[in-house]
């Protein structure tokens, strides 16, 4: 049995911790053995808060050969420094997949995402490797999510959008269908996006506006 490894010590990281135990391999082909600290230092408060123990962190942590790993944190770009230093260094990443999702079988997965409990994936929708799906979302038929991308609570993405690698995209947002988001672009909570968001930009509003 591997021991899986959640990188990051914040509210996401507990949320993936709960959701992990609920997940597809958990007990048969992996077990929870901690967490590393990533990109953040807390407070010993909120250390408290975590349920399970800190290992270390992901610069000095020792990987051990039965060791894979998730990466709980909900920023693109931060997370993606922390995933490629893990790489480096030999570190394997699996898929932490809810019980109470629903793939359909022509949906393609990547490696290292993490897809929260209600989450619906369609038809031939495809998401790329790292991404983060949280609680609630829909992705739809045909859809392209990049790599690193982090998709909060609620959010619907529609048929035939395109959205870049390490997109953020906030809770409630509606991706329209065929819309297109560029690489490394924030998308506001509730934001309505109707046709395309610049590369790096960051929208809001109904409908989402550049600010």
């Amino acid at each position: 049995m591997k021991n899986l490894i959640i990188i990051g010590v914040g509210g996401f990281a507990r949320e993936v911790y709960c959701h992990a135990k609920k997940s597809l391999g958990f007990g048969v082909d992996w077990q929870i053995k901690g967490f590393l600290d990533g990109d953040v230092k807390l407070s010993a408060t909120d250390y408290e808060l975590l349920p399970d123990k800190v290992l270390g962190d992901v610069d000095t942590y020792e990987i051990c050969a039965d060791d894979v790993f998730t990466c709980a944190i909900g920023t693109p770009h931060a997370r993606k420094i922390l995933v490629e230093k893990i790489l480096a260094r030999g570190g394997e990443f699996i898929n932490i997949i809810s019980a109470l999702a629903e793939i359909v079988p022509t949906a393609e997965i990547g490696r290292g995402v993490i897809i929260s409990p209600f989450v619906g994936i369609s038809d031939r929708a495809k998401l790329g490797d790292f991404v983060a799906v949280n609680a609630q979302t829909i992705i739809g038929h045909d859809a392209r999510i990049g790599n690193f991308s982090c998709i909060m609570p609620h959010v619907a993405v529609s048929g035939k959008c395109k959205i870049g690698a390490e997109v953020f995209i906030g809770s409630g947002a509606v991706i329209l269908p065929k819309a297109k988001i560029g690489d490394g672009a924030t998308v506001g909570a509730s934001c309505v996006v109707l046709k395309k968001v610049r590369a790096g930009s960051t929208v809001f509003g109904n409908p989402a506006i550049e600010i």
